[in-house]
């Protein structure tokens, strides 16, 4: 459970089990009552990077369909929005977040200052939470895997539409550059025509009105060089929709990792040691693997030992990670703690 300290009283979070997409969702007590969803998502920057975390109140989003949980309410007033952890810059800067977005009541009236704060301090904690997890690494392969596929349609739907305004671009640039050349030869021709043999008829033709051959000549270049910068920018845009849909597909199509969950029984000192007594695989389906775990949790706390669920490729690998995690955590709350 964690608790949050937020301006309009504590508020209490506890997280559900992973699900098969990665996603866990924070029941919330206390000053805020309702549920948080929070998954691993894509980078701001690139969509082939899953290093960023989305906290929502209620569900993630519509693209993830997801059953609609229940919206965070505070003073019976029902809230929405969320909030994006940036996870390449320090959760101590502004820019290691993006949001929260649109904190809004169900009527789309803003979030009072005091709720807006309180909510904020919620999607943020259950954030860093999530991103905290041990098994956090197998939460972003789950993410990826689940929202592949949708990305990977959207990035064509959209490498498509760039590769056909950069061809339509191209062919008007050389409909312009073939028409310039043709309205200078044909005024040359004119010129030399009225030179030759003068009349007012070539006289008018080869007067630089609006609609004149000269004017052609001299403007049509121009938008061919219009027509051709546009065809670049439209290259650009294209080269890193192209770069993110071929890191997502040589993702989807790389082996996966085969890290499976374990029960990891054993006893939590202080300063970070664990005794670790016995480790044993725990049931892949995740509604019967949390049935379980609660069973052991309960009889743990009555014989006064743990039980973690730690995700690892052996027995062993899970017993080392489950010392290892509380003696790092350990190290660096002592390294942070304010010097006399």
């Amino acid at each position: 459970m964690i608790t949050i300290a937020t301006p309009s009283g504590t508020v209490r979070a506890v997280p559900s089990e992973a699900d098969a997409t990665g996603s866990v969702r924070y029941s919330l007590t206390g000053a805020a009552r309702g549920t948080v969803h929070v998954t691993a998502t894509i980078s701001p920057a690139r969509w082939d990077q899953f290093d960023a975390v989305r906290a929502s109140l209620g569900s993630a989003s519509a693209e993830r369909e997801l059953p609609v949980e229940p919206l965070v309410r505070i003073r019976g007033r029902a809230y929405q929005g969320s909030t994006v952890r940036v996870l390449a810059h320090s959760a101590d800067v502004p820019w290691g977040w993006q949001g929260p977005v649109s904190l809004v009541d169900t009527d789309d009236r803003p979030a009072p200052e005091q709720a807006s704060q309180t909510l904020t301090a919620v999607l943020r904690a259950c954030a860093s939470n999530y991103a905290a997890r041990s098994d956090f690494a197998r939460l972003q392969l789950a993410a990826r895997r689940h929202d592949t596929p949708q990305l990977l349609k959207w990035l064509d739907a959209m490498i498509s539409y760039a590769e056909r305004a950069q061809a339509r671009w191209l062919e008007e640039a050389e409909a312009h550059r073939v028409q310039a050349a043709r309205s200078l030869a044909a005024w040359w021709t004119l010129a030399r025509w009225f030179t030759a043999r003068p009349h007012p008829v070539l006289a008018l033709l080869l007067v630089p009105d609006r609609e004149s051959l000269a004017h052609r000549a001299e403007y049509l270049p121009k938008w061919a060089e219009i027509s051709r910068g546009a065809a670049d920018e439209e290259g650009r845009r294209l080269a890193p929709f192209r770069s993110e849909y071929e890191g997502l597909a040589r993702r989807a199509a790389a082996p996966e990792n085969r890290d499976r969950p374990y029960f990891v029984v054993g006893q939590w000192k202080g300063g970070g040691d664990v005794d670790v007594w016995h480790v044993e695989e725990a049931p892949a389906e995740p509604g019967e693997r949390a049935d379980l775990c609660d069973e052991y949790r309960e009889d743990a706390d009555n014989a006064f030992w743990s039980v973690e669920i730690v995700y690892a490729g052996s027995p062993e690998a899970a017993a080392e990670q489950a010392r290892r995690e509380p003696r790092e955590t350990s190290e660096r709350i002592h390294r942070e703690l304010p010097r006399p």
